[in-house]
């Protein structure tokens, strides 16, 4: 039976928290200002993600697809989210803050161990440490190999939990991807409580692993009945593992298109930049609805697509034979209130963590301030959801 680990309550039960991301390109100080202004605004958490590469192909940032280009260099400028979170952590009280989500291909387990214990003494315990399978945007171009990503992600799990409790002292692992001996991690918890970890987890491996390990959970969109389906399989796993499943967070990572008139929103999502987020998406997903994934037979989302590598007219091809129908099932989408309604279908079969990934701009720019006023209605209209 796995030992059950000290951990501090992520989401209180009977509440849906609200997440928002955190920023990710310069100046840094406006960084800074969003994460204070979430902080005092009510939001529970502020989550970055850790990309090298983003989701954009760089061949069609150009001021003839989106207004943004004039203003943004590229599609591909983030900061790092460890250094980020240890600067906000510094500049903020309350507000949790995480990684959403980082891999152990391109960051040693170890490492990533002593950096996660250093982040939450500098944030006072307010670390969630996200963890996924890996990109392979994020992970072959730098001449790493993305080869057994899933059973890669276990063995850094082990390592990770082995290092936290091995009270500082030698730790030796035989394992297929490393090798441990009379390893040390003297730096103790925060606390005496690790910082939690939640997985990015969609399929059935993963998933088990969520169960096994996690202390949170955090796919992106999906149906409610597919949500109550996952969240079941997690569960089980927690029990076969002797965890208390529901110590499981549930959350979920969902891109946004908000307006006040749903006309609008119905516009947006014929939007290049909004489709192209849909390029990430399993095959399986677009043979459910009827169409042939972009890339054709065999390509199947972040597991395959490397947007550098597509030219322009090659990107705006694949991109074109998005449908709609896709965005649809990819995004929380309407109004405030069709928002707050479609969280509310999913906390019913079990989310109790949501983070709004507004990507309005990325239709019409002209619309950003107007959307992130109507998310912080969707806040206060979830707040009432219990």
């Amino acid at each position: 039976m796995m030992r059950e680990r000290a951990r501090r309550e992520v989401a209180p039960r009977g509440r849906i928290e609200i997440g928002a991301p955190g920023g990710i390109m310069p100046p840094f100080e406006k960084v800074l200002q969003q994460a204070q202004r979430a902080e005092a605004k009510g939001y529970d958490a502020i989550w970055w993600p850790c990309h090298l590469m983003g989701w954009h192909p760089q061949a069609i940032w150009r001021p003839e697809i989106t207004p943004l280009a004039q203003t943004q260099a590229n599609a591909d400028t983030y900061f790092d989210p460890v250094a980020t979170i240890a600067a906000v952590g510094a500049h903020t009280t309350r507000i949790r803050l995480g990684i959403g989500v980082t891999d152990v291909i391109r960051r040693h387990p170890a490492m990533l161990a002593q950096a996660a214990l250093t982040l939450d003494h500098i944030t006072r315990g307010r670390l969630i440490l996200g963890l996924g399978s890996g990109e392979r945007l994020n992970i072959t171009p730098y001449g790493l190999d993305f080869d057994h990503p899933v059973s890669r992600l276990e063995e850094g799990l082990k390592i990770i939990r082995r290092l936290w409790e091995s009270g500082g002292r030698p730790v030796d692992f035989e394992g297929r991807f490393w090798r441990l001996e009379s390893a040390v991690l003297g730096l103790s918890p925060y606390e005496g409580q690790y910082p939690p970890i939640w997985i990015a987890a969609h399929g059935p491996r993963m998933l088990r692993l969520t169960g096994q390990y996690a202390d949170g959970w955090l796919p992106t969109k999906m149906t409610p009945a597919e949500y109550g389906e996952r969240l079941a399989q997690i569960r089980q796993a927690a029990r076969e593992a002797g965890r208390d499943p529901e110590a499981i967070t549930p959350g979920m990572l969902a891109y946004v298109l908000v307006d006040e008139n749903r006309a609008a929103v119905a516009r947006m999502m014929d939007a290049v930049l909004v489709k192209a987020l849909c390029l990430l998406l399993p095959a399986d997903i677009f043979a459910r609805f009827g169409y042939e994934a972009p890339f054709g037979p065999g390509v199947s989302g972040f597991h395959d697509y490397i947007p550098a590598r597509f030219g322009y007219a090659e990107a705006l091809a694949a991109i074109q034979r998005v449908p709609r129908e896709i965005v649809a099932y990819f995004t929380l989408h309407g109004t405030p209130e069709d928002i707050a309604e479609q969280i509310q279908a999913l906390a019913e079969v079990g989310l109790r963590h949501i983070v709004l990934w507004n990507i309005t701009p990325f239709a019409d720019p002209a619309r950003t301030r107007a959307s992130f006023q109507a998310l912080d209605r969707v806040r206060a209209l979830v707040s009432a959801i219990a």
